[in-house]
């Protein structure tokens, strides 16, 4: 069985290669376009917004005799645009100082030989320790593990783990 290569768009879209300038002007004509082509859509609209109530919100209000509803529902849209100018802003400036950087180290493995180091165990007892469910410890005053017992057996009793193969040095 041949392996086929995958095929290309005829049109290869790359506006990291356009200047800012040109990049501007077709971002507005496209915007123009989407208007252009939702305000022949305009008279669906209208047809809708009244099927559903819409000129009972336009009655109700953006009535002339009560102005209040009005000024309340302006100053809910004020809080979302000052919200999204505060997100968008800050999204912004933190796409300019961290964009593209990713100082995240990735997590250093811990071999056996580390962990037998750190807590002062050779290599049987670190085995049996990792074959147990509920472990209690037993550490001294510098972390080293002095005793080990399971917690996890089904008649209550705690097994202990060999204390003999604890190391000092």
């Amino acid at each position: 069985m041949t392996r086929q290569e995958p095929r290309h768009p005829p049109l290869i879209y790359r506006p990291d290669l356009q200047p800012r300038r040109q990049r501007l002007v077709f971002s507005a004509l496209t915007a123009a376009a989407w208007g252009i082509w939702l305000y022949l859509f305009l008279p669906l609209f209208s047809v809708l917004a009244w099927w559903f109530g819409g000129d009972l919100f336009a009655r109700h209000i953006l009535g002339p005799e009560d102005r209040g509803h009005l000024l309340t529902l302006l100053g809910y849209a004020g809080v979302v645009v000052i919200a999204a100018v505060v997100i968008v802003t800050w999204s912004w400036y933190n796409l300019k100082r961290y964009g593209g950087m990713d100082r995240r180290k990735p997590i250093v493995q811990v071999t056996d030989e580390d962990l037998c180091a750190r807590f002062q165990v050779d290599g049987a007892m670190l085995a049996s320790l990792r074959t147990g469910r509920r472990l209690e410890l037993d550490l001294d005053e510098h972390g080293h593990i002095i005793t080990a017992r399971d917690q996890s057996s089904v008649d209550g009793s705690a097994s202990r783990f060999a204390a003999a193969s604890v190391r000092r040095t």
